[in-house]
């Protein structure tokens, strides 16, 4: 028994000195340098948000001076739907207007709006989940479905 107890552990260290004295692989010739992990840094800006198309029914919005995208649905400039769109993807989009875009003579028309979309502003109850930045308008109808 006694004998076992010191056997054990010489043997545990021999297999450790032999493991540490075993050379490292070489690399092979014309291999590339291992990569190196770059720290991480935040980007200097975010990257510049897809444009889209949307078109529906512009509705004035429940604060001044503000307009809403009733019935939209995402479509391909146009005006035709795009493909695999059904009713059921429509959705309301609040707008926020470029300065030079002039929203107002087109209430309550059937429009086609290219732009951005991002996260609507913290609102309550019914307002609309996303914003579209208006970069570009064209009437449709001039009526909404």
């Amino acid at each position: 028994m006694n004998r076992w107890l010191t056997f054990i552990p010489a043997l545990l260290c021999a297999g450790a000195l032999v493991t540490a004295q075993t050379p490292a692989q070489e690399k092979p010739e014309g291999a590339p340098p291992p990569a190196t992990q770059a720290p991480a840094t935040p980007p200097a800006a975010a990257p510049a948000a897809a444009k889209v198309t949307y078109s529906g029914c512009l509705k004035p919005g429940t604060a001044p001076e503000s307009w809403v995208l009733e019935s939209a649905e995402l479509s391909k400039p146009g005006g035709a739907p795009a493909v695999g769109t059904s009713s059921a993807m429509k959705t309301t989009l609040a707008l926020n207007a470029k300065t030079g875009t002039e929203l107002k003579p087109h209430a309550n028309h059937k429009v086609e709006i290219m732009g951005t979309v991002a996260p609507a502003k913290a609102g309550g109850g019914d307002a609309p989940k996303q914003e579209l930045t208006v970069d570009s308008l064209k009437m449709v109808s001039a009526t909404c479905p």
